[in-house]
């Protein structure tokens, strides 16, 4: 565990360069992945930057969000705020522990905070998408400690594209 005693899940989805973004947004629609991502996060605590809740427009419902953003004075509801990675998970613990996973932290996004957190993650659940779309977030590359442990390849109903789940850990 990574993190005083909880483990780091980093969610996401990327294509083949590690694109997960485009223009603040989601760069492909697969109603698989998104119910994967909340099975996955449901009940927890996830910690996410200020563009990632914005990109989104709400809240995830049936979590805890913790918010990490430089600005001072911003504010959304039904958020938790925090100024930097490490003040959003030293205050996120208690959250952590009173939720219904209390062994866990799941990092969402963006790319800036999965590459400042990349190094105390212990569990990676990736959706490996079977596109290039030169989007303008990237996740950083996969440390060579990190292993793949479990993988399931699936193809999109409605639009043909393949997809993998895949869990990795160190």
């Amino acid at each position: 565990m990574a993190f005083q005693n909880l483990e780091v899940v980093h969610v996401v989805a990327m294509d083949q360069k590690h694109c997960i973004g485009k223009g603040n947004d989601l760069p492909w629609h697969i109603s698989a992945d998104l119910k994967h991502f909340k099975e996955i996060t449901q009940g927890g605590v996830v910690v996410m930057g200020r563009k990632t809740l914005e990109s989104m427009g709400r809240t995830l419902p049936k979590r805890v969000n913790w918010i990490i953003t430089r600005d001072l004075n911003w504010a959304f509801e039904g958020t938790k705020i925090a100024h930097s990675i490490d003040d959003a998970l030293q205050q996120a613990v208690t959250d952590v522990k009173a939720s219904e996973k209390p062994d866990t932290i799941f990092i969402i996004g963006g790319g800036e905070i999965f590459k400042q957190t990349i190094d105390i993650a212990d569990r990676l659940e990736l959706t490996h998408v079977e596109l290039d779309v030169q989007g303008d977030a990237h996740y950083p590359e996969i440390p060579n400690e990190f292993k793949k442990v479990a993988s399931e390849q699936h193809i999109d109903d409605k639009t043909g594209v393949a997809f993998e789940f895949a869990t990795y850990r160190k």
